[in-house]
């Protein structure tokens, strides 16, 4: 295979890593118990997510992701683009809670699984520029209930 630059080639192995990280969150979600409340299906896989991020992309990787995406040196739609699968699992999930009464939202699926990926990326970058001192699964994981306690149908009265 034959590249027009050393960026489409860094393009390329980004966009089949977030191929492969995507496949691995869906089987993951598949994996779950179905029982399971929806706000615990949510929160887990944001908790993948982080972990993949930390432990398998890393802090160097991420550094240069958002370097790139930032100076647009590359193109990175597979990373920053709204199909990418990522966002339909989130909004699978967020549907799923919808339709069975645990999340209440005046936002539509599609838009709050924008707002989990949104902070999710946030998040991350926060991570990149206070590394080591900051912990990523634990404020991904801090930031994520406080979404999804403001989705969720209070059920005690």
């Amino acid at each position: 295979m034959h590249f027009e630059s050393k960026d489409a080639l860094i393009a390329e192995l980004i966009a089949d890593h977030v191929a492969r990280a995507d496949t691995n969150y869906k089987s993951f979600l598949e994996s779950l118990p179905r029982d399971i409340p929806t706000s615990e299906v949510l929160l887990a896989l944001i908790e993948k997510i982080a972990d993949v991020l930390m432990d398998t992309i890393g802090y160097e990787n991420m550094n240069k992701i958002y370097q790139m995406l930032l100076a647009g040196t590359v193109d990175t739609m597979a990373v920053k683009g709204y199909n990418r699968e990522l966002y339909t699992l989130f909004h699978s999930v967020l549907e799923k809670g919808i339709k069975q009464g645990e999340f209440k939202s005046t936002l539509p699926a599609e838009t709050l699984s924008r707002h989990f990926v949104m902070a999710i990326r946030g998040i991350s970058y926060e991570w990149c520029i206070r590394y080591p001192e900051f912990d990523l699964k634990e404020q991904v994981v801090e930031h994520s209930r406080l979404l999804v306690a403001g989705i969720m149908i209070n059920t005690t009265k």
